[in-house]
């Protein structure tokens, strides 16, 4: 077989999708303006100060996580990833146990800073297990090998992260996470996998049920006494009312849904509204769909899920147009990852189920979220021109 040569390009690959390609770039476009509206007001710095150093910011990992997704659309393949796959991984490994020499933030220690940068490693966890699932299976399954063999260095390697987000004290990622390999796991139609499978299955629905008992008041109790998750019995006594302490515990809750209810159909416009101005202090982050509603009211939401829909039935559709079960996998597991970012924020903003501090991809501020979710896009295209050339 002859050695794959990097490719160095600033186009994306021949065949790309288009649709695909605008509709993540409408949403980062229409996420820089969301972010730079809700930080003019959130500090007390002039805003000529609070403008120039949020438009460098966020310009940069736009820019960095741009050329992410096109060379990774032009280079990435399953064999690539089978050479590089572990030593990437034991790399994510090292990053994420250092995020415990710095000090917490929001009650988790899951970031290195570097002055005035933050990044998140366990941000690019996700893509990992993704593609690491999606390849072992890929390569396992032609062999006829059986499920243990098929999982084993996904698991691993998903234990090993579980154990450093219980450190991290990191529970949204940790669900992201967690989720994200399971449902990469169901999707391969293996018949080594299918016992297993029901057993994952059954698994699923435990843990659904228990989500559900942790927002009774005995489950509330018993999350409470846990020392390393005792912030998330607040988030959940949050979910189920968070009227009840709107001054303190509840308070970020209850001005998330102010913002919400005051933008009103059409919203109050761009810039205009009145929760960035010290009522949220994650206005632009975890907070930005509050804030897109009040100022932009339906419209603003609908741009969102708009795009989103778009890209997520894109990816479904040549999901379905393959035989690859490693290229299934990592469309479809894409697909999951805005999905359940876009369920568990949009829940949480709403009060419908706990926080989980995971971002509104492509929309809240943070450059690690902005340049993995564009990694997953831009590894989904270099798939999707592979499958469109070989329809040719």
């Amino acid at each position: 077989m002859a050695k794959q040569k990097w490719k160095l390009s600033l186009k994306m690959p021949r065949k790309y999708d288009f649709w695909l390609h605008l509709s993540s770039l409408v949403l980062i476009l229409f996420g820089s303006l969301m972010i730079l509206s809700t930080s003019v007001g959130s500090t007390s710095q002039s805003d000529t100060l609070v403008v120039a150093r949020v438009v460098f910011k966020q310009t940069v990992f736009v820019i960095i996580g741009y050329f992410m997704m096109i060379f990774l659309a032009n280079n990435f393949t399953m064999l690539r990833v089978r050479k590089l796959g572990k030593l990437i991984g034991i790399i994510l490994i090292v990053a994420c146990l250092s995020t415990l020499a710095f000090t917490a933030a929001g009650g988790s220690r899951a970031w290195i800073r570097l002055g005035p940068i933050s990044l998140q490693p366990s941000e690019f966890v996700k893509v990992f297990m993704v593609v690491m699932i999606a390849v072992s299976i890929e390569v396992a399954g032609r062999r006829n090998f059986d499920w243990w063999t098929m999982i084993k260095t996904p698991f691993l390697f998903l234990c090993a992260f579980a154990l450093i987000l219980i450190l991290q004290r990191d529970l949204g990622t940790l669900v992201v996470i967690g989720m994200l390999s399971i449902i990469s796991f169901l999707i391969p139609s293996h018949k080594n996998l299918r016992k297993i499978q029901r057993l994952v299955k059954i698994g699923l629905t435990v843990g659904c049920v228990g989500v559900l008992f942790f927002m009774t008041p005995p489950g509330l109790e018993l999350v409470s006494k846990i020392p390393v998750f005792s912030h998330v019995g607040t988030r959940f006594a949050n979910a189920v009312n968070p009227f009840l302490d709107p001054y303190g515990v509840g308070y970020q809750n209850v001005q998330g849904l102010v913002g919400i209810a005051s933008g009103g159909l059409m919203g109050k416009g761009i810039g205009q509204s009145q929760q960035k101005f010290g009522f949220l202090t994650q206005a632009d982050n975890d907070f930005i769909l509050a804030i897109v509603i009040e100022e932009l009211g339906i419209f603003g939401l609908a741009i969102i899920v708009i795009g989103y829909t778009i890209i997520i039935q894109r990816l479904f559709h040549y999901a379905y147009r393959t035989k690859s079960e490693g290229y299934k996998i990592i469309l479809i597991g894409t697909a999951m990852y805005i999905f359940l970012h876009f369920f568990l924020n949009v829940g949480g903003v709403g009060g419908l189920i706990p926080l989980t501090g995971v971002p509104l991809l492509f929309i809240s501020s943070g450059g690690s979220a902005l340049m993995s979710i564009m990694c997953a896009i831009g590894i989904s295209q270099a798939i999707i021109a592979k499958i469109r050339r070989q329809g040719e």
